[in-house]
């Protein structure tokens, strides 16, 4: 497994169908914002997930 570091976290809107990507939303170098977000988006009836950035230039799902 090759070894990285997160530098950010990315975060989307659910895509509507199967079809589509997420929609981008926002970003912020902090986990803990990010979480924060999406505990409010949901209680709004938003559903919204996180992507990890990567200083490797990938960009992996939590």
């Amino acid at each position: 497994m090759k070894n990285y570091e997160i530098v950010g976290y990315e975060i989307y809107e659910y895509p509507k169908n199967q079809t589509n990507n997420g929609r981008y939303y926002g970003k912020t170098p902090i986990l803990e914002q990010a979480e924060t977000v999406i505990r409010k988006a949901k209680e709004s009836g938003i559903q919204l997930f996180i992507k990890a950035v990567c200083n490797d230039g990938n960009k992996r799902y939590l």
